[in-house]
This record gives C-alpha cells, structure tokens and sequence, in this order.
C-alpha cells in the first residue's frame, strides 16, 4: 500500500485541519513539506521545506486541481519519480504553481544520476509562477512534458509574469517539452541555461516556439544543446516603440537552435532601444515552409558574434510575391563573422530569393495594417565584419543587401583577407547599396561572377576601398546615383591587383599603392588618380571612358595590349608631381590640360614613333601659348628625349626630338637622294 507523510508546522494542527479535510473530500494535503512513496492522488499544498517525489513513486492528480501548489518562501521540490496531472479541458490543471509571489523556490526534476524523473501535464502548463515578485531555479535532468490537449497554450515552463530572479537549468539529459504551445517562457531578466533539449511541436501552425521572452527585458540564453520551436527556435519582442527591450543569447559550440517553420531567433523590436546580443558558436537555423523563415530576425539592433553556422533553408509568401529567406536580417547595430551567414530556398520554390544579410528596419503598413512594400531604414549605424575564413553568401540574392529608406545612419562592410562575400543568382549583385550611405573595406573576395555584378549601389554615398595582394573581386562594381563615390584601390607595396569587369558611377578612383590592372571597360567619368609608388596598367584600349580625367600625383600610368594608336582618351589630365607614361607603342589623346604643379616632370616612353601616329600625347586646341603646357613640355621626356610640339589645326602633337644620329642619318638619305637624281638627270 503507498504511503504519504506530511509535517506539521504546528502539533495542534491536525485536530483542527481534519475534520475540514473530511468536509472538503480530502482533494488536498496542507503540509509545510511532505514526501510521497508509492503512488498518491492527492493535490498537494507546500508552504516551506521539501516536498519530495520519491524515485519509482507518482503523485497523479486530475481534475482541476494544482497537483503542487506553492505557497511558501525557501521551499523545495524534489521529484525523482513521476508528477503528473491528467486533468483536461475544463477540469484541466497545472502540475506545479505560484500565485501567490513565494520567493527563492527550487524545483528539482531527477538529477545528475536519475534522467528518468517525469513531469507531465495532460492539457496545463507544468510549472507556472504568476506573480512578479516571486524568485526560482528550475533544475531539470528528466522530461517535463506539456502535452496541451486542448491547444490552449500551455507551457512545460512559464515564468512569464516574473520580474524576479528566474533561472531554468535544463542538463544534458534533460527535455523541456509542449504541444501546440511554447516550451519555455522566462520572465524579466530570467536566465535559461540549455545543455539538454527545449523543444515545441505544433502540428497546427500555431505559434509554438522553444523559448518565448515574450516583452520580457533582459533575458539570457545559454543553449550547448538543442532549442527548437514548431515556429522560432527563440523570440519574443518590445511591447510598444517607447520601451527599452535586450535579450543575450550564447549558442555553444555544438549547440542547436532552429525554428521549424520559422526564424532561428526572432526579436521584434520597432527602433533603435531594442538592442540583442548573440553569440554563435554553433549552429542557428529558420526554415519557412508556409511563411517567413530567417536565421536570425532582429527588429531593432544587434551585436551579433558568429564562428559557427547561421542559415535560412527557405521562406515561403502565400501571396506569390518574392520572399527572402534571410540567414540574417536586422535593423543595424555590428555583427562579426568568421563562420558561415548563408540564405538558401528550398528546391521548387520559384519565388524564394536565399539572401545573406540584410540592414533594414521594418516593413511599413497603411493604416489599415497593409503591408505598402517600403522597409523603414536603419534604427542605427549597420556595421559588418567578415574575418578571415568567413562566409557570407546568398544562393540566389545577394550576400548583402541595403534596403529600406533613407535614414541619419549608414552602414560600413569589411572584408578581410582570406573572407568571402558571394552573391547568388543571375540579377542581384553580392552588395546592394541603398538609400543610406555606405563604406566597403575589401582586401578579401567579393564574388558577383553569378550574376556578374559584383556591387550596386543606390542613392547613398559609396566610399569602396580596395585593399591589400589578396583581393579579389569578381563582377562590375556600379556605384548608384549619388554623385560623390569614390574608390581606392591600394594592393600595397610590392602586390599587385587585377580586375577584369567594369567600374562606374564614381567620381574618383584613387590608385593609392602597388600594381592595379584594369582589364574591363569602366564607364565612371570621374577622376582616376595614379599616387607616388603605385602603377596603373590600362590592359587594352580605351579601358576608362573618354570623358573621365587623369591625375598622375607621382604614379605611372601604362598602356599594354593596345596594338595601335590612340591607346586611350582622357577629358583632362593634371600631373601634380613627377610622373610616368608607357605608352607601349601606342599614344595618348587628351581633351584638355588640367592643373600642372610648378616643376612636374613627364616621362614618356615606349613611344613607337611612325608615320601613324605621328604623336606620343595630343592635346585638343593650340597650346603653343599656354604656360603650364610650355613649362611642363620643358620637363618632359619621350624615351630620353625631350619633347618638342606642334599644331596641326585640331591638336597639339607631342613627340620626341630626334637624335643626332637620326638626323644625320636622316640628312645623308636626302644627299643620297639628291645624287641619284643628278645621276639620271646625266
């Protein structure tokens, strides 16, 4: 026969409390702490010390009833067998519960050397603290199960009313599980701390997700195991745009968290004071089978830290319109990348576009709550840094992608060497600029050979600095409608940089340092810049367009594979310091002489001197009478020699002045001429 003993506070207690019991059906046990062998029905009331559940022994209380109600401050539950309450629909009640505000609550379940412990609910949440000031620590090792019969939303875990201390300790062997509703849901600053499995089933499509913070602040999620939701693997949210809202997750080495038909991590937010902290080390995934699925969804902003995975395998809009499945999407803030950031769609799904990343705020509704196809733009400076080994791709969109409307921040990309941005796709560039401005820092790979668009632009400032031997980007790089862009490319000294697709929409390219190869046609008609030290290598002809201008600052500018004359045309051409020119017999034609410091030299060489072109350099206009063009002609040299000049009408020809040796040669074959002619004339 099973037994139940129970402790009395008072010896005078039992005389009064049983003739009570009697009258109430004796449903429930008053006890200061009590421990149960064998197996009880009886709902049970704990107001201080120990209620203990011992091993192969089951308390079982249906109906309504609370089969563990707290009442007291600094009490233990202890269970090593099976707790359960099988009550449903209207008669259905919770296995453990607060309503009263205890403090300093410790619940057990099994422990390091007993997995086997069981807490189950047929139709109510496991365990509920409904007060805010209450306090707890939730230490599972076996199975807490909510099986939700009636799909009403109950929790293997809810805290969700507490602003006091609440901590959830879930081990390696341990399970946190509901049907059709969360499995966790911390309160205000609550801590969860996942070695084992958190998990939410739904079968329904309702809105089940392995840990829901709800609008509680502060939480702090440390999973090593595994965190899956039947919709987000972790969310929850700011309740209005006026409140301050942060949640830090640490996802361990080995760790899980996935949403089934969701995002890895949703956070709602609305501006710039809802600020997330994450840290994978792990793997996070979203998965959209009927909608949305992202890897990581962030309303407000981010300080985002990933060595390990964080993807979205697909999403999915019931309208047929594109829907991105984004590995990341958030409204700014920095996120550091040496693992993998990857957007994918699921075979068969024509209208999913796989993204990397995207910087945005939210979507904007009418006031009818419609969706009007605009984004808000950034809630904070963006700020992406892809580390070395770093992967961040797109399997039919782009890597990263700037989007919503203008707004006072800007975003800033650095890719460093030995990192990878790679877009996907035959339409959208590895980049997107938007309407805010933007900095790239590249000395890795930005991959556009998919669609052949390595960045575009939109209407904010693009600053593209190129740098570094190992740089590489593949696909042309169009800097948008704003009329301020500029690029550096600066391989550094001794390294050198090749580029084979166009550049355009810029207003400078600077040639800051090293060897820059162009080998594509670039249409930009701003300046191109040659600094002291670096070279610039024009690999055919006309690879800049006609109407951009030329400053050499010190540089060398040199034409190779040109087989002809005319090997390119500038507007304008400045020299600012001593410079070089090889034209690799070929000739250069210039529009208009810009500004000539005082004392520049020009030294020209590999000039093919022939009948056509008859020209190393020409300048449109006459010349012969301007200062600058007398004083920079006197420094120049062409392959050693000094320049002379003419005017032939449309152009001031520059070439060299032949050498002694050519013009005597040049006068003996007039004589030569002249005494055949005597000849025949005798």
């Amino acid at each position: 026969m099973p037994t139940f003993s129970s402790t009395l506070a008072h010896a005078r207690a039992p005389f009064v409390l049983v003739p009570l019991l009697a009258a109430l059906g004796a449903t429930q046990a008053q006890a200061a702490g009590f421990t149960v062998n064998g197996t009880s029905n009886t709902a049970q009331t704990l107001s201080s010390g120990t209620g203990s559940i011992t091993a192969g022994s089951t308390l079982d209380v249906s109906g309504g009833n609370v089969a563990i109600t707290v009442t007291g401050n600094n009490a233990t539950i202890d269970n090593q067998g099976k707790l359960l309450q099988s009550g449903t629909g209207s008669n259905a009640g919770r296995a453990i519960r607060d309503n009263t505000g205890v403090t300093n609550l410790v619940v057990n379940n099994g422990s390091a050397s007993n997995s086997a412990a069981l807490m189950q609910t047929a139709d109510g949440d496991v365990i509920q603290m409904n007060k805010a000031k209450s306090s707890v620590t939730l230490n599972n090792y076996g199975t807490m199960l909510s099986n939700n019969a009636s799909a009403g939303g109950s929790q293997a875990v809810d805290f969700n009313a507490m602003t006091g201390a609440n901590t959830v300790n879930n081990y390696a062997t341990g399970l946190l599980k509901a049907l059709e509703a969360d499995a966790v849901r911390p309160g205000v600053n609550g801590v969860v701390n996942n070695a084992g499995t958190i998990v939410s089933v739904t079968t329904t499509g309702s809105s089940s997700d392995g840990i829901d913070g709800q609008n509680n602040s502060g939480i702090t999620v440390n999973n090593s195991g595994l965190v899956e939701g039947g919709r987000h693997g972790i969310t929850g949210g700011a309740v209005d745009a006026n409140t301050a809202y942060t949640m830090t997750i640490v996802n361990a080495l080995g760790g899980v968290i996935e949403g089934d038909n969701g995002s890895g991590i949703n956070l709602d937010g609305f501006n710039g004071k809802q600020l997330v902290t994450v840290t994978n080390h792990g793997t996070i995934t979203g998965n959209g089978v009927t909608g949305d699925g992202d890897g990581v969804d962030v309303d407000g902003l981010v300080n985002l830290i990933n060595t390990g995975v964080i993807q979205s395998l697909n999403a999915v809009d019931p309208s047929g319109a594109t829907a991105f499945s984004e590995g990341i999407t958030v409204g700014g803030g920095t996120i550091t990348n040496s693992g993998t950031i990857a957007g994918y769609v699921a075979a068969g799904n024509a209208n999913g576009k796989g993204v990397g990343i995207t910087l945005t705020g939210n979507d904007i509704l009418d006031a009818k709550g419609n969706e009007t196809g605009q984004r808000d733009g950034l809630y904070g400076n963006a700020t992406v840094w892809n580390q070395a080994g770093g992967l961040i791709s797109g399997s039919n969109g782009y890597a990263i992608g700037l989007k919503g409307n203008l707004s006072a921040f800007s975003a800033t990309i650095t890719n460093d060497a030995g990192a990878t941005i790679r877009g996907g796709g035959t339409t959208d560039a590895a980049i997107v600029g938007g309407a805010d401005a933007v900095t790239i820092n590249s000395a890795g790979k930005i991959d556009g050979s998919s669609s052949g668009i390595a960045f575009a632009g939109g209407g904010g400032k693009v600053t593209f600095n190129i740098t570094g031997g190992s740089a590489a980007v593949l696909g042309n790089i169009d800097g948008g409608s704003n009329s301020a862009n500029k690029m550096t490319i600066s391989p550094g000294a001794g390294n050198s940089f090749a580029y084979a697709s166009g550049i355009s929409n810029f207003s400078s390219v600077e040639v800051a340092s090293g060897t820059v190869t162009l080998s594509g046609v670039n249409s930009y008609t701003g300046t191109t810049t040659v600094d002291a030290g670096a070279k610039l290598v024009l690999d055919g002809a006309n690879r800049l367009a006609a109407g951009s201008k030329l400053d050499l600052e010190g540089g060398l500018l040199k034409l190779v594979d040109v087989h002809g004359a005319n090997g390119q045309e500038f507007a304008v051409m400045s020299v600012g310091k001593d410079s070089s020119i090889d034209l690799g017999e070929s000739s250069l034609t210039l529009d208009a002489l810009g500004t000539v410091a005082a004392g520049s030299a020009l030294d020209v060489t590999d000039w093919l001197a022939s009948s056509s072109p008859d020209y190393a350099l020409r300048f449109l206009g006459n010349l012969t009478g301007n200062a600058a063009f007398l004083a920079l002609m006197g420094d120049t040299t062409i392959d050693g020699a000094a320049a002379e000049y003419r005017f032939d009408g449309v152009y001031t020809d520059v070439t060299a002045v032949p050498e002694p040796a050519n013009v005597a040669l040049l006068l003996a074959g007039l004589g030569l001429l002249g005494v055949a002619a005597r000849r025949r004339q005798a």
